[in-house]
Parts: C-alpha cells; structure tokens; sequence
C-alpha cells in the first residue's frame, strides 16, 4: 500500500490548508491562523503517526480501466488545468501532484487511470457531458466510471435520473471526510440527496471561484486605506469599494475619451453582475424546509446592492468594462492603469511575469453588519465529480473515489494551493490569509447551476446593455423562473 507518515501535527496544518482550498471552513481567517499558529509550536513534539487514509478496502481490481469523463465549458488551455491527466512527471506542481496521486491509486488497487477530456462549450453555451453521459446510461455501455461534469450539464442530469445518489448509492465514500467540501454538500444537497459534489480531488472548483485583484502601485500613489486591514476588521463593504475605486479616475491621453488607454477604479467582468448577489449573502434559489428549491433572488438586499453596484459598474468614466471594450485588462493591469479589477482566481495565473506588484481580496460585504464574506463559483466555469446512473462496478468507482480525493489532499491541494498560488503568483503573505478567507466562504448558487428563469443571463444583460432596471427585470422573468422551479422540484420528487 502507498504510504507516507507525517507528524500528528503536520497533518493537521495539511487538513486545515486543504479544506480551506475546498471550501470546507467557515471562512474565519482568524481561527485559521491561531490553529496554523498551535501546529507549528507542537510539530517540535509531537510524535509521528500515519496519515489519514480512506476507509476503502484495498481490492486488486485485476488491471481494469477506471475511465473518467471531464467535460465543461472551458477548454484546458484557458484554465491549465488537468485533474485526472498527467502523462508523466514535468517539474509543474499540480501535473506532478495529479501524476503522484494516480500513480498511487493506481498501484494500490490494481487500476490503469484513464481520462476521456471533453472540455469545451457547444454554441449554445452549455457543455457536451451530458450527451455523452445520457447516450451511456440509455445504453448501458458502461463507458464511464466516473465523472468531472460541467455544473449545466450536471445539474441538468441529476433531475432527469442519470446519476447516483453519491451518499447512498454509492459505495465507500464518505461526504463527511475533510477531503469532500462540506459547504458543497450542504449547499447542493436536494430531497437529502447529493448527486454531484467537489473537493480536493479536483481543482476547478478554485479557479472557478470569484475575487478580486488591486494593483498596489496605484493604492501607494493615492495614499489609500490598507484593504488587508480593512478585510480583517469587517470593514471591506461595497461602500468602501465604491469610495476607492471612484477616487481613480484620468484621460491619460487627452483625447477626453475614456478607452483601453487611460486610468480606471474598477475593471468589471459582466459575470461578477451574479457574484454581487452572493457577495450581500443572497441567492438566486435557496433550498426550503421541504426540501425544495424557491426562488430567493428579488430581495430588498440584493436590490439595493445591485443598484449601488451598477452605479460604479456603469459610469465609463471610472469602470472600465471588459465586454464592451475587449479583454485588454491583462495589459492595462500589468501598466499600472487599473485599481481594482473583479475575476476568478484563475486570472492569477495570465500575471505570473507581471512586475508591477498587486494583492487578492474578497468580494466586498453588504455592510458592516453582515456576519462574513461571501463568494460566487462560477456556474459557467466550473465541474463536478458525479457517477453515471450504469457504471459497470459500482464498488470500485467508490473506493477508486473516496482513495482518490483522499490521496488529494495530501498531493494536489498542496500543490495547488501552496506552491503553485502562494508560492509562484500571489506576492505577499496577506494575499495568502485573504485566499483562505476567499476558499472559505464560497456559494454553491442552485438557482444558477440551473438558470432558474435565465437569471443569470439577464442579470448580465443588464450590464451589457447598460440597464439600471433589477426589478422590473426579475418580475419580467419571474413566471419562467417559476415554471423552471416546478419542473425541477417534480422531477426531484420522482426520483426520491
């Protein structure tokens, strides 16, 4: 059997790095660091004891093939990211921890790791997994093990009956161990089942997660308030966002026109339009006590922190808008030319060689008041581990699993998380606090995975066509969005 012991105490500062990477904490920096802090002093005495391991029998699964499907929205080229595929050993941190994981599993139960990548969007702009996971279950093919599958896609399978219920339909895994993401569960959960999860087995679900970068050069020169010390007092609110950015603002070029070459705030994304919702402690669709999804969005709080946001977003003169002008962000950023600027954390990498120093933080809270900070992953971007409703050995793609993310915590979320983020693209420590802050306290939006009325695509809409009209927009839709809810809630109903 693979085997590598670390002291009790090492393992426990792994444990808290690893799910803080997949969202399994609260999001209390603080706690984080004092228990990061107590680890430190006692690995000098504590004694050395073997590492968690799954509780998996250790089956010799004869040489069989454990195929997996990956299939998204995203191409692997945008997000350089390769869960379950790793040729061999290059010098990169995640390629090299992926390769050591399955060479692990692999050697431990007898199986030749195989994944089938279909990453990439259809014009409709929803992936090509769930086509190839229905054709296999209508056919009983047995063509996949597994599954990494596009957050449309899967949402879509899990109400029509072509998954397992991953508590209990399949065998060995085990949603409460630290390496599933435990806010993932809560906030996917439907009918108590949970037909699609993350966790430190797969590393799309970070990148996948919004933030926000700030350029530092420019902080200095208008002699701004420390963010980080605002984050760490509750005081990075979207008023206080709004303050700094509009202090931010030049023709650089006097041609009084405001494009690519002049000097911004805020850089904004039309998708951060949805994490803003989140960001006030919102959701589109919430799970009610009966266990069915309602619609949530048009609050009196997410109103109001729409409009204000769109005030910012809107004015040309302080937001520049990267849909409306082009992604020229990446240079404009590295030329000290914008001050804050809203993404997922996959952006990080496009600044690996950029020499002007910048910082990471949260998305900004509703107000001061509010208990913690919250943060969109992506519909679009994002993936999901689930298993096709005909597999043809239900026990080993449970032990192959449960083994596998187990492994991971111990391999690719280091990798991840300390040496590719910390270590090569993030440039200073309290980037590192605020990342954990960021992975901590992440929303799994249901009414978003399901594009419950097109919400989501309407809420961006309106910023694309520079419309100020929240409301009348959620009241225009809100029959769809019923009709959606009362499909997927009868479906669900059904398969219970």
């Amino acid at each position: 059997m693979y085997a590598k012991h670390l002291t009790a105490a090492a393992l426990l500062l792994v444990t808290l790095l690893g799910t803080a990477a997949c969202g399994g904490t609260s999001g209390d920096s603080t706690a984080v660091t004092e228990a990061v802090g107590q680890t430190t002093a006692a690995m000098e005495t504590e004694p050395v004891e073997t590492r968690l391991y799954a509780d998996v029998p250790d089956n010799d699964f004869g040489g069989k093939t454990f195929d997996i499907l990956t299939a998204g929205n995203w191409n692997n080229e945008w997000t350089e990211i390769y869960d379950f595929q790793a040729e061999e050993q290059n010098g990169e941190p995640i390629n090299d921890a992926v390769f050591q994981r399955n060479l692990a599993i692999e050697e431990r139960f007898n199986v030749d790791i195989v994944e089938i990548n279909n990453m990439g969007a259809d014009k409709g702009g929803t992936g090509k997994g769930a086509k190839f996971i229905e054709k296999s279950v209508m056919a009983s093919d047995f063509a996949y093990d597994a599954s990494l599958m596009g957050a449309y896609d899967v949402s879509t399978l899990s109400y029509n009956n072509y998954l397992l219920d991953l508590a209990s339909e399949v065998p060995h895994i085990d949603l409460t161990q630290p390496w599933w993401d435990q806010k993932a569960n809560t906030d996917l959960a439907m009918k108590g089942k949970m037909y699609y999860t993350t966790g430190d087995i797969s590393t799309i679900d970070n990148d996948c997660t919004f933030c926000m970068l700030f350029n530092k050069n420019l902080l200095n020169r208008y002699d701004m308030e420390d963010p980080y010390q605002l984050v760490r007092d509750g005081k990075w609110t979207l008023d206080k966002f709004i303050e700094m950015a509009s202090q931010v603002s030049q023709d650089l070029n006097g041609d009084a026109k405001y494009d690519e070459n002049d000097l911004y705030g805020f850089c904004i994304w039309q998708d951060s339009m949805m994490g803003m919702v989140n960001a006030a402690g919102e959701k589109f669709c919430t799970v009610n006590d009966n266990g069915d999804l309602e619609l949530t969005l048009n609050t009196e709080r997410s109103l109001d922190m729409i409009n204000r946001y769109m005030e910012l977003a809107f004015d040309r003169t302080l937001a520049f808008s990267i849909f409306h002008s082009g992604d020229l962000i990446e240079t404009m950023f590295a030329n000290d030319q914008v001050l804050f600027y809203s993404r997922y954390l996959c952006i990080i990498k496009k600044y690996r060689n950029m020499d002007t120093d910048f910082g990471i933080l949260p998305y900004p809270k509703y107000d001061e008041a509010q208990d913690q900070y919250y943060h969109t992953v992506a519909p679009y971007g994002c993936s999901f581990i689930c298993v096709p409703a005909v597999v043809e050995d239900v026990d080993m793609t449970g032990a192959i699993l449960e083994a596998m993310a187990c492994e991971s915590l111990y391999t690719v979320t280091p990798a991840y998380y300390d040496i590719t983020l910390e270590g090569k693209q993030l440039r200073d420590d309290e980037s590192s606090e605020m990342l954990d802050i960021i992975l901590g306290s992440r929303v799994f939006d249901l009414g978003q995975f399901y594009q419950v009325g097109t919400y989501n695509e309407q809420i961006m809409n309106l910023f694309r066509n520079n419309k100020k009209e929240f409301t009348s927009m959620c009241e225009k839709f809100e029959k769809k969005a019923l009709r959606d809810l009362e499909k997927i809630n009868t479906a669900f109903a059904e398969v219970e």
